[in-house]
């Protein structure tokens, strides 16, 4: 399908004296679809929009000028009218021109002419200057349409020119195969710096760096009732206590219950969801099914001096120190951080590079290839390995029966 374009067409002239003129040329560029465009409404002392008058005429594909009876009005520092000012930019930036002078123009109205000889004497010399281009001669503005039609006619088959275009329509298959080709080699130097950016990124020495097997203290804010006042019956959301209390995991052990969450990307939100989940399990362990087991009753405080500073009465505090019920656990910011930065120094996560909208402003991790396989290490099941014991291998030998 031939793509479809618009030539773009300065039109020049002097303005009072030409308006039905102009509207008239202005109309039949429209319904030949072309995009016309002129500077007659700017005021000709402004320098500033002679720049622009300029700016237009080099985006046109095509110039217009109409000459009737009058000069026009002239830049004070070139003495020439700006109407032959702009025909002379176009000559000399080489635009196609299509001239249209008026037949006789001693029988226009005086009103549209000029009585002074010299601006009578610079019209004549600018009508000459134009008649060496392609120029048509018209008498009336009904004249103009019909004459303005066939030399767009004639000067697209001449000069063709490159015209506007729609966006949509101005990717040719030349152009979409270079595109495509240019995407993949973004995509290729985009891959070569992520990988030299994750690299430069392990700069910390890991043999320096806690990791694997050794603790990983965490802290968390834990809410919760005394063991104590579930065994006098007041139990109730308006007294719970807080506290403060440190899990002791390991690395290996945090790595082994967010790794899954992080195999694709997790934001850091649902990362300390998670974390937080992981302390809950060893707060309750820690608080609850080891009191269960301890009948040393020394009438110390499990958890943080505010938690311990809520009990109710002397009596009370002699009867149980023991934690009754964990309603919340939530790793606090700063140990949540130290895993984030302790594991983004060990190489095991990187920031995520997935495209999101606008809107979601969290912050996603993911693992990378040192991660995955040490978490594999950690987390893949491996099948049973029967050991068969000395004994078992002596009594079925049949060589020793």
């Amino acid at each position: 399908m031939a793509i479809e374009k618009r030539e773009q067409v300065f039109i020049s002239s002097t303005f009072k004296d030409l308006v039905e003129e102009r509207r008239a040329a202005i109309q039949t560029l429209l319904e030949a679809d072309c995009i016309p465009a002129g500077m007659e409404l700017f005021p000709a002392s402004d320098t500033e929009k002679w720049d622009l008058i300029r700016g237009v005429i080099d985006l046109c594909d095509y110039y217009v000028v109409i000459v009737g009876g009058r000069y026009g009005s002239m830049d004070d520092v070139e003495q020439l009218s700006y109407t032959e000012m702009e025909f002379d930019y176009a000559v000399k930036t080489k635009k196609p021109v299509m001239g249209f002078l008026h037949g006789d123009p001693g029988k226009l109205p005086g009103n549209k002419l000029d009585l002074d000889g010299e601006l009578r004497e610079k019209l004549d010399a600018f009508r000459a200057k134009i008649e060496k281009k392609m120029v048509k001669y018209w008498h009336e503005p009904g004249d103009l349409p019909g004459q303005v039609a066939l030399a767009i006619m004639q000067i697209r088959k001449s000069h063709p020119a490159v015209g506007w275009i729609r966006a949509s329509e101005a990717m040719t298959p030349a152009v979409k195969a270079e595109l495509a080709e240019l995407r993949a080699k973004v995509r290729e130097l985009s891959a070569d710096l992520h990988d030299e950016q994750r690299q430069n990124a392990s700069v910390v020495d890991s043999s320096d760096l806690v990791q694997g097997e050794e603790g990983a203290p965490l802290e968390c804010n834990i809410e919760f009732h005394w063991k104590r006042t579930f065994d006098a019956r007041k139990a109730y959301k308006h007294n719970r206590s807080h506290g403060l209390w440190t899990v002791n995991p390991t690395w290996n052990d945090i790595l082994k219950h967010l790794g899954p969450e992080l195999m694709d990307e997790a934001s850091e939100e649902y990362l300390r969801e998670r974390l937080s989940a992981l302390c809950d399990r060893l707060a309750r362990n820690d608080l609850i099914k080891n009191d269960d087991n301890d009948d040393n009753d020394t009438g110390e405080a499990t958890v943080g001096d505010e938690a311990s500073a809520d009990k109710s009465g002397d009596d009370e505090a002699e009867e149980d120190d023991r934690v009754g019920r964990i309603y919340a656990v939530e790793v606090t910011i700063e140990s949540f951080n130290d895993v984030k930065v302790q594991f983004a120094a060990l190489g095991l996560v990187e920031k995520g590079t997935k495209r999101r909208p606008g809107s979601d402003t969290n912050t996603y991790w993911c693992l990378t290839d040192r991660g995955q396989k040490q978490l594999l290490r950690l987390r893949a099941i491996r099948e049973a390995v029967l050991v068969e014991t000395e004994r078992e291998a002596v009594e079925g030998d049949p060589a020793t029966k």
